[in-house]
């Protein structure tokens, strides 16, 4: 299973809601650091696949680490509509307070237990993609990025189509993000589907990036397990600062995240493993190898995360390549305290450096 599963009752609702939280990693070794959130309706069916994709492309550097809070279905009818459709559906109109649930019940325990950031996703699916898309027209503050995987666009004669419309043309300017993506429709329904795009396309306001895409080959229950890949890859394009580009320097890869900060209105720090690969950069480079910009570079990294054993390994690796055996081996000894404190996977390998260490400063 993953994640933990929680209970909040929500007075609102007047009920007991489920959700589940996962962590990323390295979130019990770095306890100053804060997460952005990102909040998947329709857990039941959505979340697993989802914190596991997100899991994967921020521990391969595509992303940063996230939180990911799954929140359960309920009654989705009620819950994802914003009207009661009482012609082709009974007992719709209840978004006003399924947003209310979000806002003032869910998002504020999340943020009591848990070290968030105020960066917050929104992803929804079917129904709960109509959700997104309300959110989006009437409470685009709430949250920086809505995801919408084939979203109910028929509901109410179109109304999610006008409703965002109409929010539009009463918008200047909007720091957001959006990903509409549809899958194998035919006929009406993919006519309303670029008819949606057109919507983005013609009346988006400034500051509003999106991004729409068909999936033709994807049903309408598939489309969400490779939806969410390509939305996340869209919402973070450039995240990752590629290592051939190490040679351009410090002030390069600072530049790169302070406009990336810029674009997604949340200030995001260098990742560790950006300042870890230029640090090796700087040990391994053949024309300009410099030793002791290397060992700044390490102390830094260890400074912002004192409790990555992977980055007290990483300045023993340095330490020893500028002949300071005694101080590998302490930082070597470091690492090993944290991998063992924090249960690590690699403890072997921590444990093996940290003797090789010992051997080379008693030679």
């Amino acid at each position: 299973m993953i994640g933990e599963t929680h209970v909040l009752h929500s007075s609102v609702l007047d009920e007991d809601r489920r959700y589940t939280v996962a962590l990323p990693e390295g979130y019990g070794t770095s306890p100053d650091e804060r997460y952005p959130v990102l909040y998947v309706l329709d857990a039941q069916s959505q979340f697993a696949h989802t914190a596991t994709t997100v899991d994967f492309l921020a521990r391969n550097g595509e992303m940063p680490p996230t939180i990911v809070v799954g929140v359960e279905a309920g009654n989705r009818l009620r819950d994802y509509t914003q009207t009661d459709w009482a012609e082709a559906w009974v007992g719709g109109g209840g978004a006003a307070n399924f947003e209310r649930f979000l806002r003032d019940e869910l998002i504020p325990a999340v943020r009591r237990q848990w070290r968030t950031g105020g960066f917050r996703t929104l992803v929804g699916h079917s129904a709960s993609a109509q959700f997104a898309l309300h959110e989006l027209a009437v409470a685009a503050d709430g949250f920086r990025a809505y995801f919408a995987f084939s979203p109910s666009l028929d509901w109410d004669n179109g109304l999610p189509r006008r409703e965002l419309e109409a929010a539009f043309a009463k918008t200047q300017s909007m720091r957001a993000f959006a990903y509409f993506g549809y899958s194998d429709d035919r006929g009406g329904a993919l006519a309303a589907d670029e008819a949606l795009t057109a919507t983005f396309r013609q009346h988006g306001p400034a500051g509003l990036r999106w991004k729409a895409r068909s999936y033709p080959d994807e049903s309408h229950t598939g489309i969400a397990l490779v939806a969410i890949i390509d939305a996340l890859r869209a919402l973070y394009s450039d995240y990752r600062f590629h290592p051939d580009r190490m040679g351009e320097g410090l002030d390069a890869i600072e530049a790169h995240y302070a406009k990336l900060s810029k674009v997604l209105g949340w200030t995001l720090p260098v990742p560790e493993s950006a300042l870890n690969d230029y640090g090796y950069y700087l040990l391994g480079a053949e024309t300009d190898r410099d030793v002791d910009a290397a060992v700044a570079i390490f102390q830094r990294v260890v400074r912002e995360h004192p409790h990555s054993a992977n980055a007290w390994d990483s300045l023993a690796d340095c330490y020893a390549a500028a002949g300071r055996s005694a101080d590998a081996g302490e930082a070597s000894q470091r690492a090993l305290s944290l991998a063992r404190e924090q249960h690590h996977p690699n403890l072997s390998y921590f444990a093996a450096q940290a003797e090789q260490r010992e051997q080379r400063r008693d030679e």
